[in-house]
């Protein structure tokens, strides 16, 4: 079956699954009509969009090829909005087990969304985590857990299911360029960061750690650290929050949470 993905076969309206009874074994995998996905999400079991090597669901028995996106929302986003925000995409919207039920001491409507793929989705483990990670920048109400190749999820007998109205297929290989090059500009900006403190005179005369401890004591403390995060942010530095929290932290004496987080907060 990975083959005939492989080989890049045009939609047919099919999309590939797995489905077992059991948490971890007897996956199988199977190509079904969209059209009557309903099925799947009420099967009395789990399913998978990913195919499973041996029928054993974790990430080193994942096998390339998933032709479904799906996203599960769990509280703070409804299914009017969903309806409006994936509109134009084939698609559809299913109601999970929990849905208008007490979870956490919240009562929330519980779903989630099923997106057929333009093409097959062939990468491996970390390729696809890094793909979902930059879909889930588009739609951040999603459950983090999406993203995992080897994601479950339960059946619900009792779902209510919307088919989408639009044409639009799921293009993956636009998010995963996108993230290529959001990671890329990471290491970029963490490289010149770590180019500035290790070049001696860089950057105003001093590296971030120089300063920082030759600034840093009893009455200058908070001017130290705002002057310090302004500097890093107007250098690009990632992580400005984590990289003073750091320094203040192993100080010896540090300010209290709370006002470094005021501090950070005007620096922003």
């Amino acid at each position: 079956m990975v083959e005939q993905l492989q080989a890049g076969k045009e939609p047919d309206g099919k999309v590939l699954v797995s489905f077992s009874r059991h948490i971890a074994e007897g996956f199988r995998a199977e190509r079904v009509p969209f059209d009557r996905i309903e099925g799947l999400v009420r099967f009395r079991g789990n399913y998978s969009a990913t195919a499973f090597r041996d029928g054993y669901r974790d990430g080193e028995h994942a096998l390339p090829g998933q032709e479904l996106v799906i996203l599960d929302f769990d509280g703070g986003y409804t299914i009017g909005e969903a309806m409006v925000d994936f509109e134009p995409f084939v698609g559809a919207i299913a109601t999970t087990r929990n849905h208008m039920k007490e979870k956490h001491g919240v009562v929330a409507e519980r779903f989630r969304v099923l997106l057929p793929v333009n093409r097959p989705v062939m990468l491996d483990v970390e390729g696809f985590k890094l793909m979902m990670t930059e879909v889930m920048r588009s739609y951040p109400q999603a459950d983090p857990a999406c993203k995992n190749i080897d994601r479950m999820y339960y059946g619900f007998p009792d779902a209510e299911v919307w088919f989408l109205g639009g044409g639009r297929l799921l293009e993956w290989e636009l998010f995963y360029r996108a993230a290529l090059a959001r990671r890329a500009e990471e290491d970029r900006d963490r490289q010149r960061w770590r180019d500035r403190e290790t070049v001696p005179g860089g950057g105003q005369g001093k590296g971030y750690e120089t300063f920082f401890r030759n600034q840093f004591a009893l009455g200058n403390r908070n001017v130290t650290l705002f002057r310090l995060a302004c500097w890093m942010r107007d250098e690009g530095v990632p992580d400005v929050a984590k990289q003073v929290g750091r320094m203040n932290a192993e100080s010896g004496f540090p300010v209290d949470q709370s006002e470094l987080k005021r501090i950070i907060r005007r620096v922003s």
